[in-house]
């Protein structure tokens, strides 16, 4: 097959799953593999090959992550239902003192996100935050941006939560290396995208439901900060050690030890286990140990097929050697080759609303074409991330949780979380490049 055949097929096939999940409102996971199948056919893949493919695709993609996700899933589920989630945010708030509450809202919201969905962390926190909005006389069209953005971008580049532990899984990058390099680039983004907010001045009350639920929050018993943080920081902990053990003592019987408590398996049971500290009496209880675990499996669902609908696509771009061709392509042009995956990543979020799955599908696109375009595993980590920030918009289910509980219309909604999402975007895929361009990553 020509070059040239190969590109437009493996072009038209993205377009396609593109267009099934955004415009004819395809499940994702069927979406991918709609467009897995026509490429398999496309590229002349023998038919009695096609299944078997797909299934060592998906197979091999998920074998590391699934587990990893409903872990990380099932812990985020005890933070939101025992208040852990409310007193970071006052904590965050002591830190920074009342005169900059934004920034402490920017900050509980980036830990928060680590282990939570955006969405969740913008609906848990809203009451609070139109309190505050209240008390220092400044518009929810600040404030409700900043709320989620901080989890938006923590929740695209630094695992556990399941978009970036999908991506670390596809493109082969230890979790430990993708929490060090994610926070990095995710504390400028965050800053970057704060100092945005901050311009955002028109007047917007917020709404009076949530300050009513506010008076309710005030009188909630919240667990002790010790208690929120550790599920969140131990795991983490574990992993990082995990990751300077195997370098610096490797093969001794501590860093044997080190590497199954600091795996992401062991270490996000443990954040699990720790979590239940926050429920007190309860941890017995039916609701804690069944119902709870059950609402984390839920969660966990959509991003393992997800993943592994990914890994099957990516099996078919490997064994066509689309990644040789675009390679070929780069080559000949003076066109950065990292520029390539913070693309596709801003195209598929632009376009199907989805920062996760923008993560996911480049990371799921790129890991074939990685060593063909001289590009390292952490780099395009790093450059999915990024790229899957770009320009959040109304067909996204953040924007609308946003938009809404912060009392915005449309036009406010797209000046105040579109704008905040691609300076963020734009700020950590500068530094990528940086990174890139100076041969760090």
């Amino acid at each position: 097959m020509s070059t040239s055949y190969v590109l437009i097929v493996f072009a038209l096939v993205i377009v396609l799953m593109i267009v099934l999940i955004s415009k004819c409102n395809v499940n994702a996971s069927f979406g991918i593999l709609i467009a897995a199948i026509i490429l398999a056919i496309a590229l002349g893949t023998p038919w009695e090959e096609i299944e078997p493919t797909i299934n060592s695709g998906f197979a091999g993609t998920i074998e590391d992550v699934a587990i990893v996700i409903f872990l990380g899933c099932t812990m985020g589920t005890v933070l939101e239902k025992t208040g852990a989630a409310v007193r970071i945010t006052k904590w965050a708030i002591g830190l920074v003192g009342e005169k900059h509450i934004i920034w402490a809202i920017a900050l509980s919201s980036g830990i928060l996100g680590i282990p939570i969905w955006a969405d969740t962390v913008v609906i848990l926190l809203i009451p609070i935050v139109s309190l505050l909005a209240v008390q220092t006389k400044k518009s929810m069209m600040s404030y409700g941006t900043a709320l989620y953005l901080g989890a938006l971008v923590t929740a695209s580049l630094v695992p556990p939560t399941p978009g970036p532990v999908s991506a670390a899984a596809l493109l082969n990058v230890p979790l430990g290396q993708a929490i060090v390099w994610g926070i990095i680039v995710s504390v400028p983004s965050i800053i970057a995208a704060t100092l945005y907010c901050m311009t955002l001045k028109i007047p917007v009350s917020p709404k009076e439901e949530y300050l009513n639920s506010a008076a309710e929050h005030e009188q909630m018993e919240l667990p002790s900060l010790s208690k929120s943080m550790l599920p969140i920081i131990f795991p983490l902990f574990l992993i990082l050690l995990n990751t300077v053990a195997s370098v610096t003592i490797p093969g001794t019987t501590a860093a044997a030890f080190l590497s199954f408590i600091g795996s992401p398996l062991a270490a996000l049971f443990t954040g699990c286990i720790l979590s239940l500290l926050l429920t007190g009496k309860e941890w017995k209880t039916k609701k804690v140990l069944n119902k709870w675990v059950d609402e984390g499996m839920t969660a966990a669902a959509m991003p393992i097929i997800v993943t592994g609908m990914g890994g099957a696509l990516a099996t078919f771009v490997k064994n066509a050697g689309v990644a040789e061709k675009v390679a070929e392509l780069v080559s000949q042009s003076s066109f950065p080759p990292i520029l390539i995956p913070i693309i596709m990543a801003a195209i598929i979020h632009m376009v199907t609303g989805s920062n996760a799955l923008g993560v996911m599908t480049s990371a799921a696109l790129m890991q074939p074409m990685l060593e063909s375009l001289g590009i390292s595993p952490l780099a395009a980590f790093l450059a999915c991330g990024t790229g899957a920030l770009m320009f959040k918009h109304a067909n996204s289910s953040g924007f609308w949780v946003t938009v809404s509980m912060s009392n915005m219309d449309v036009k406010q909604g797209i000046r105040a979380v579109g704008g905040a999402s691609t300076v963020a975007g734009f700020t950590g895929a500068v530094i990528t490049c940086i990174l890139v361009a100076l041969n760090i990553i």
